[in-house]
């Protein structure tokens, strides 16, 4: 016989409200009985509506989206995939807020294309990236099966992410001078109190940390994100390692798909500053703010977007040289430090093991090397291997 409809009860020795969905207890929410209408009881409510949304019609098309993405959220969590389940928290949002409450059999492609054509605050790449996080979750919805069909299959349309190009490379120059500027002293408007209403100039040193972060970006081509999570135990022998099959910490991009430790070589000098960070923060992450903060997406964004790219000068050069700052990124440094190694020469399989990516992504993102100092190469091969021309006259004489 089926047990007792699921119901929001408070169990007084517990000091909380839960339930009971068949054989399972559910802790609601802690505090005390205030029902019908104080905040524990609503809380607890809350989530009582969303436990039973999350198993009704789980098995068949009728099943919730917001059940369906919350299922794939903790399967991404739970498998440690790198930094996917934050990546597609964000970009997923948006999706279950317009789709959340409809049944799996109710999406329609129609609705899904134009609901990625009104994210107007993502690039090709961005939306992209979010229509293959959200086809993943539905797919593997089907395969666990959560939903018996998928409406989405073979019916969206992805948008062509932005391959990076030259113009992600930067000049020498450029980076110098991007660096260059964290270490610089500037001033800022300080917030007037309401009891001062003059507002103050303050000099100040622009931030350091943020200096030796970029300054790390492109001496090791790293990707940003693999330095953001860097621990003290990733650092072994003098190099920054992050293993393959890793039980804790960060795990790297193409863990999974390539089965190899990702490892990121330092020079003496960036080792010494290595160990200097581990000697400040011995645990969670080595590289952080003045503050202490450990660098995230965010306040990168901020101090790259909202401080560095309006320094006079670097707003100089990008208008000199005719570069869009919205298409400054700090994942640029990786770019110039892989383009420039396949510039030099340096062997594609080595730049793959170096940079912790494939040959194929090599040569279909990164291999835009210089065309002049090609050419001066080129012109001194064949100047030390001349060929003789059969047709030329013989010289007279």
């Amino acid at each position: 016989m089926p047990g007792p409809k699921p119901s929001v009860r408070y169990w007084a020795s517990k000091k909380a409200y839960g339930c009971w969905i068949g054989p399972t207890q559910h802790f609601l929410a802690r505090g005390p009985e205030d029902a019908p209408s104080g905040p524990t009881y609503l809380e607890a409510l809350d989530k009582f509506r969303k436990l039973v949304a999350k198993d009704a019609g789980k098995g068949t098309d009728d099943y919730l989206v917001s059940a369906l993405l919350n299922q794939y959220r903790a399967h991404l969590r739970s498998t440690r995939k790198s930094g996917v389940p934050g990546v597609f928290e964000v970009m997923a949002r948006g999706f279950a807020t317009e789709f959340g409450a409809k049944r799996v059999n109710e999406l329609k492609p129609y609705d899904f294309d134009q609901w990625v054509e009104r994210q107007t605050q993502w690039n090709p790449t961005s939306k992209a990236h979010a229509v293959t996080l959200v086809l993943a979750a539905v797919s593997w919805a089907v395969k666990k099966g959560f939903i018996l069909t998928n409406p989405l299959a073979g019916r969206v349309e992805r948008p062509q992410p932005i391959l990076r190009g030259r113009d992600a490379r930067m000049s020498e120059e450029l980076m110098d001078l991007l660096i260059g500027e964290c270490f610089e002293k500037g001033t800022y408007h300080r917030k007037a109190r309401t009891d001062t209403p003059a507002i103050h100039l303050k000099k100040t040193g622009f931030c350091e940390p943020f200096g030796k972060y970029l300054w790390l970006l492109r001496l090791t081509g790293a990707r940003p994100g693999e330095l953001r999570h860097a621990e003290a135990f990733n650092y072994v022998g003098g190099r920054l390692v992050y293993r393959w099959n890793a039980q804790r910490g960060y795990i790297w991009k193409n863990a999974k798909k390539s089965q190899r430790d990702r490892i990121i070589f330092l020079t003496p000098e960036a080792q010494a500053y290595v160990e200097e960070c581990i000697a400040k923060h011995p645990e969670g992450p080595i590289f952080r703010t003045l503050r202490g903060e450990p660098w995230s997406p965010q306040n990168v964004t901020q101090k790259w977007r909202h401080f560095l790219l309006k320094r006079p000068k670097v707003v100089a050069m990008l208008d000199q040289h005719g570069i869009d700052p919205k298409q400054m990124k700090t994942y640029n440094f990786r770019h110039s430090a892989i383009s420039k190694w396949l510039d030099a020469g340096g062997d594609i399989y080595v730049a793959s093991q170096l940079f912790g990516t494939s040959v194929k992504m090599l040569e279909k993102r990164y291999g835009h090397p210089d065309i002049d100092r090609l050419h001066e190469r080129y012109m001194a091969f064949a100047s030390s291997n001349p060929l003789a021309m059969p047709w030329a006259a013989p010289a007279s004489g």
